[in-house]
């Protein structure tokens, strides 16, 4: 009996200590993430949900380092550093993306998508892939984010898009924004996000557009009181990974890109709940706070869709048969 107690202990003792070393062991390969926006986003808080999916599904042999609030550069700079490598991973707007890749103008033209469902319904399929695509140079394309509509808020009210005229409006420093706001009558100024709200202070500018829950988080609400919920654009966002990252996982175990490909996927979904959650929130402490938010009428709307509709009119016959197919997905 005492010979089997010691040989029971011994089988506990090994696999006790097979545990801890195989706790203890360190990573295969650390990368890294980076994301604009604080670290409680929505953006950032499913970037940490896929560093989280992708240690697990890897058995901890991969694990990512997240980097919130721009601590590793603004958008533009980001991208370049993942393009030559420098930078792993991250989640970038449509709008600094289609300054690099020409092609993703398409999505940001204004009331391409009639609801967050029709977007939706396209971005999870073929059109979805075809894009995704695209990003098969340096950097490679994961799966997509929510970031909402985005609608026109100003220090003055507007009510109309005649009262827009000549205001001067900061929009996404890329010129596919400028040349909408410019056919809305507006003058535009491209400035860096993290300089929007000094110069709303300063008066320099008149106003911004973006999505409701940045127009909270970043304190513009303080400044331009003012909402008017135009909705002129919904512009994903798009998680991508360098080659430099594809190819170092893919030396460790290439079934490792699936895991990733898989992880991004899920991350994209459950960003999609919490932008669903922060939008709800953002609008109703917009209007706590003393906020007026303007919803337009449907007559309003159409004046705002027919003073952009020259932008359709440029498009060549392989981008116009590309909204086309979006267009027929709205059901």
């Amino acid at each position: 009996m005492r010979k089997v107690l010691l040989c029971l202990l011994s089988i506990i003792l090994l696999v006790s200590c097979a545990k801890k070393t195989e706790e203890g062991e360190k990573p295969l390969l650390i990368l890294r993430y980076g994301d604009n926006q604080p670290d409680y986003y929505p953006t950032t808080r499913a970037a940490r949900y896929f560093s989280q999916r992708v240690e697990e599904k890897s058995d901890g042999r991969i694990k990512i380092e997240v980097y919130g609030d721009g601590r590793l550069g603004n958008e533009n700079d980001v991208f370049r550093m993942v393009e030559y490598g420098g930078v792993d991973f991250m989640r970038l707007s449509i709008g600094t993306l289609s300054a690099f890749y020409p092609e993703f103008q398409i999505l940001q033209l204004p009331y391409l998508f009639s609801s967050s469902a029709h977007m939706w319904n396209v971005l999870d399929g073929k059109v979805g892939d075809y894009f995704l695509s695209i990003l098969n140079g340096d950097s490679i394309g994961l799966s997509w984010f929510d970031a909402g509509a985005r609608s026109v808020y100003t220090i003055e009210k507007i009510d109309t898009l005649s009262d827009l005229q000549d205001k001067v409006i900061r929009t996404q420093e890329n010129d596919k924004m400028e040349e909408i706001f410019s056919l809305l009558g507006a003058s535009t100024i491209q400035i860096p996000y993290g300089s929007v709200y000094s110069e709303l202070m300063r008066k320099t500018i008149d106003g911004a557009e973006n999505n409701f829950p940045s127009y909270m988080y970043t304190g513009h609400s303080d400044v331009a009181r003012f909402v008017f919920l135009d909705e002129h654009m919904r512009l994903p966002e798009i998680m991508v990974m360098s080659r430099k990252a594809m190819e170092e996982i893919k030396a460790i175990d290439e079934d490792l890109l699936d895991v990733i490909k898989e992880a991004a996927i899920e991350a994209g979904i459950y960003e999609r709940q919490l932008w669903n959650e922060e939008e709800e929130k953002a609008k109703r402490d917009a209007i706590i706070k003393g906020c007026i938010v303007t919803y337009p009428s449907y007559d309003e709307i159409e004046k705002w869709k027919e003073a952009v509709s020259p932008i359709y009119d440029t498009l060549d016959a392989e981008s116009m048969k590309i909204v086309e197919e979006i267009k027929s997905l709205d059901e």
